[in-house]
């Protein structure tokens, strides 16, 4: 399986959940719809333009936590502005709370890209190692830019285990067999998040999935009752799933 890593890393960070209204609450991790949209924007891809060639059967993608985040509270003015004037002196507004993540230094998110359209993996892998995007990434908001950093370019090999295996990345918890985490001697901070995964055409979400992952950036011990893909890269040896 031919994997293309990649690592963006920035300051801030707001990936909005999909069931929140009046509060913009974040996910900590950046969701499959997020990552893939992050993606089309590399390779110029127009909004709304992707969903079909970068479905979950066409395009395999995996995300891995690479530091411990933490979460702060805003509050943002929005207006409502119907013609240019009220953009100067607008008649109404209201305040909402906006919830952004930020680490102490940094935050940062690897991604483990598979396609079997080889071209798509060639562009990514040419736009990466030249910081070239088509269009700048950002982690969510579009006052959030991050950086895009090329990792590696590896052969994967799937593989299966009756124990326990350590994953590196989010995990679908459906993936997971009944009391299959293991928890024991382990500083771990374990999440749960339910996640959009896929979209209909027009942005409407196709697929929703829970998924687990520790909120410091650590692997988590699991026993899988599906396949997980073993690579080699950097002199380090990982097991990744995709979401």
């Amino acid at each position: 399986m031919d994997i293309l890593i990649l690592d963006f890393k920035g300051r801030l960070a707001h990936f909005r959940k999909f069931y929140t209204n009046s509060s913009s609450l974040s996910y900590s991790v950046p969701p499959r719809t997020t990552a893939v949209g992050m993606i089309a924007a590399i390779l110029g891809m127009g909004r709304d333009s992707y969903y079909n060639l970068f479905s979950k059967e066409n395009l395999h993608v995996g995300v891995r936590k690479l530091c411990e985040t933490r979460r702060i509270i805003q509050s943002l003015n929005y207006m409502k502005a119907t013609s240019s004037a009220e953009l100067i002196s607008p008649k109404e507004h209201t305040q909402i709370p906006f919830e952004v993540i930020t680490g102490n230094k940094e935050i940062g998110y690897r991604f483990y890209i598979s396609s079997e359209d080889k071209n798509i993996l060639d562009e990514l892998q040419k736009r990466a190692k030249e910081n070239r995007p088509y269009y700048p990434p950002y982690f969510g908001a579009a006052p959030f830019n991050c950086l895009m950093e090329y990792v590696d370019r590896v052969d994967g090999k799937t593989n299966e285990s009756e124990d326990y295996v350590n994953i590196s990345t989010v995990i679908n918890q459906k993936y997971i067999k009944p009391r299959g985490i293991n928890i024991k001697g382990k500083d771990l901070f374990l999440v749960r998040e339910k996640m959009p995964s896929d979209f209909f055409d027009e942005r409407i979400i196709k697929e929703c999935s829970s998924y687990l992952f520790d909120e410091n950036g650590g692997k988590l011990e699991v026993k899988l009752n599906c396949e997980y893909v073993n690579i080699n890269y950097n002199g380090a040896t990982e097991n990744i799933l995709f979401m």
